[in-house]
């Protein structure tokens, strides 16, 4: 189930042995069918650009060559260290890595630090006045904070307790720069770690909002009549199959992804 990583789904479940059979029947193919394979697996409706990376993966399939490397998604995410936000065209790197930056100010006892020249001032205030002063348990769920949006895996793991917390660090554990509603949320987030309670509203990594279930449902229907008419050309032309394959995978993605009661459509005719 490596492939379907992206969505919560049993192996038993009825549409995906359907996918996973037809997979099977194609026999081997091409590095660039499993690579547009890879691309929808690492898809997510939560991402602030899901539509652009949808409209790639579907390019792809049509062309059956990847339009992106997955190799190289996510290169400038601030896991990467703290000058990965200079190759960062959208933005979002450098506001993340001032939010780290901010967040271990206030977490650190020498304030007297070298200060980073791209340092938000500001930010470092507000963030001062949201988190108010320190304690054991704030300062663990500060640091399992910084631990999830850098991608530190060993410390994230180590920093989580649960207990009275639980709910509040499920959503510490839900937090990254690429959602929809980032810095909105993690606003929200640093707010409620002060007072060491839960958002009441949260919106992190797999949600969705109403527009966005409305865009991905009309995609779904889309791509389900697509797969219609590839597995009917199909019979004569094996990449027409590749690509009902590919299509099917990619409207199962979207259909888990935002809770879609739809079927999807026979893969058999």
């Amino acid at each position: 189930m490596k492939s379907w990583s992206n969505i919560q789904i049993s192996p038993r479940d009825p549409e995906i042995i359907k996918i996973n059979n037809l997979e099977k029947d194609l026999g081997k193919l091409s590095d660039d069918i499993y690579l547009i394979r890879e691309l929808i697996t690492r898809f997510e409706v939560c991402h602030f650009k899901y539509q652009h990376h949808l409209e790639k993966i579907k390019n792809s399939i049509t062309n059956l060559r990847p339009e992106a490397d997955p190799i190289k998604i996510g290169t400038n995410h601030i896991q990467h260290g703290e000058s990965a936000w200079k190759n960062d065209k959208t933005g979002r790197s450098i506001i993340g890595q001032q939010y780290i930056w901010a967040i271990r100010n206030w977490l650190s006892d020498d304030k007297q630090e070298k200060i980073p020249e791209h340092y938000n001032k500001k930010l470092g205030q507000q963030i001062e006045k949201w988190l108010g002063d320190k304690d054991q348990d704030k300062n663990r769920i500060i640091r399992l904070l910084i631990a999830r949006l850098t991608w530190d895996w060993k410390s994230y793991e180590e920093l989580q307790h649960g207990g009275e917390y639980k709910d509040l660090e499920l959503q510490v554990c839900s937090m990254d720069i690429c959602h929809y509603a980032f810095p909105a949320n993690i606003d929200q987030l640093l707010k409620a770690i002060g007072k060491m309670k839960p958002v009441e509203k949260y919106e992190g990594c797999g949600s969705f909002n109403k527009s966005i279930k409305t865009y991905i449902e009309k995609e779904f229907s889309i791509l389900n009549k697509m797969i219609d008419s590839h597995i009917a050309a199909g019979k004569s032309d094996k990449n027409e199959l590749v690509k009902a394959w590919l299509i099917a995978c990619l409207a199962k993605t979207l259909k888990e992804q935002v809770n879609m009661k739809e079927p999807l459509v026979e893969l058999v005719k």
